[in-house]
């Protein structure tokens, strides 16, 4: 109902971030069904756990004698307090993707405070609209070359923008549905699916720490080249004055340096996509290779 009223209120203007919203709304509806499903698998697999030991100590593959009770017991407290972490997975599982987010805003301060995918997205056609706009009435051939660098920036800012969005709609996805997977930890030969869930929240939640900063680095800086672009004097006056003034050169002066100043902002442009786009990931991947639970081991040691 909340997603149903999130779409009916949304406008054309803020369109990602009314995505944004509804994928939010959506997957918190998920939060009760996914625990439910994932409790009652954790039992399941937990009690073939069981089963499976008393079988290795049976067969005389597992520990002897007095040790079996302490065996059983030290196996069920383990199981219990991972089912008691499940239980209460409202007060620590969102906070290790949404943490990352959380932080990623407090350390970029004033740049990411208000960064949005509509933010993004919005940067990219004002650029547009500016250049569209400092062009005025020139050739067409000189509309074609400055259109060129404005419909790249536009792209640019739009994976940008799309980028954030799908990474944080992947945070509310992972979170919520993906809980199920923390039911497989119970059995040593389904744990490694839990702990590779584990793995890729935390791989999620580094992705979205960083594409957060860059990208609330790429918004200042395009805040920055719009208020430029803005204050560059319309083109075609430009080129109308030195005509008049019987410069002619000065015609092709005029063009060469804003088009040239048009390229300069495009390849910054192009820069800060492609560290938004490829750097976050490639950070999270690394970051996160690394982490190693070994629910699995603890389970065969005991």
């Amino acid at each position: 109902m909340q997603a149903q009223q999130a779409i009916q209120n949304c406008a054309p203007t803020i369109f990602f971030d009314c995505a944004q919203e509804v994928f939010r709304l959506t997957t918190e509806a998920w939060l009760t069904r996914a625990l439910d499903a994932a409790q009652t698998l954790f039992l399941s697999l937990a009690l073939l756990e069981i089963v499976v030991t008393g079988y290795m100590v049976w067969t005389g593959r597992g520990k002897q004698g007095g040790d079996l009770i302490s065996q059983f017991a030290l196996k069920i407290g383990l199981l219990a307090f991972v089912l008691g972490l499940l239980s209460t997975y409202h007060r620590w599982l969102p906070m290790i993707a949404q943490g990352f987010g959380e932080t990623a805003v407090y350390i970029g301060g004033s740049d990411v405070s208000h960064l949005s995918p509509t933010h993004l997205l919005n940067v990219g056609l004002s650029m547009l609209l500016s250049v569209m706009q400092s062009v005025g009435l020139t050739s067409d051939l000189v509309t074609s070359l400055a259109v060129i660098p404005a419909l790249i920036m536009l792209l640019c800012f739009v994976a940008l923008a799309a980028h954030l969005l799908v990474t944080m709609i992947e945070s509310y996805v992972v979170v919520t549905g993906g809980l199920f997977f923390v039911g497989f930890m119970a059995f040593r030969g389904t744990a490694p699916l839990g702990e590779g869930y584990l793995k890729y929240v935390v791989y999620v939640g580094v992705k979205l720490f960083f594409i957060i900063l860059i990208a609330g680095v790429a918004a200042s800086i395009g805040d920055d080249m719009v208020a430029l672009l803005q204050s560059y004097d319309n083109l075609w006056l430009t080129a109308f004055g030195q005509l008049f003034s019987q410069n002619p050169s000065g015609v092709v002066g005029a063009v060469s340096s804003r088009l040239g100043f048009l390229w300069s902002m495009t390849a910054v442009a192009i820069l800060l996509a492609g560290l938004g786009l490829h750097m976050p990931g490639r950070i999270a991947t690394q970051l996160s290779s690394g982490l190693t639970i070994n629910f699995k081991r603890a389970l065969g040691n005991l």
